[in-house]
């Protein structure tokens, strides 16, 4: 009595006892070529002959993926000679999964995305988008005001100093720029 796999076309059609002589007429394993097993093999009905190894152990799926018997499962990688479960960035940047909204990829980045892009995927309405503009405008004429020192002694060195003017002449200029940005007119207090 020997234990012994019935094979087709390379895949294990069943696992048997018995003589290995027998033409199995009649059954669903005839004409199917016949291979000595190991009592204690573990082989799987449905599996290539090729996920085991010359003594009967079934290979590792590691092993089988980087014999190309098995694909490369979704959502995984190689790292060394580990395989791993990709993290949430790697699966974006793979398009296995989507960016949180107001995010996207580009150039094999995950980057925040404009007002613009946001309100043209629909990801805000236009009053967002015109409120978080004002909210953008005020911080940037806020900052402006900040850098822009308008004191009497800062007008005076004005007068006398042409460094002193031409630097406080380009902060004047950035600063009335910000009339010209989408969602003018804030309420900020302009110097006098």
């Amino acid at each position: 009595m020997e234990s012994f796999i019935t094979v087709l076309n390379g895949v294990i059609t069943g696992k048997h006892h018995g003589d290995i002589n027998n033409d199995l007429f009649g059954s669903p394993y005839f004409g199917h070529e016949k291979i000595i097993v190991p009592f204690e093999a573990q082989t799987v009905q449905l599996e290539p002959v090729t996920f085991y190894t010359y003594d009967w152990k079934r290979k590792s799926n590691e092993q089988l993926i980087k014999e190309k018997l098995l694909p490369m499962p979704q959502g995984y990688v190689w790292e060394g000679d580990e395989l791993r479960q990709m993290t949430k960035e790697e699966r974006i940047l793979e398009g296995l999964d989507n960016p949180q909204p107001g995010y996207k990829i580009e150039n094999g980045k995950i980057i925040q995305m404009t007002l613009n892009e946001r309100l043209d995927a629909g990801q805000i309405t236009q009053a967002e988008y015109n409120q978080q503009m004002d909210v953008k405008n005020n911080n940037e004429l806020k900052r402006r005001l900040a850098e822009f020192n308008n004191d009497e002694e800062s007008k005076a060195l004005a007068e006398i100093d042409e460094d002193h003017a031409a630097e406080r002449k380009v902060k004047l200029t950035a600063l009335l720029a910000v009339k010209n940005q989408p969602g003018w007119p804030v309420n900020v207090q302009w110097p006098q």
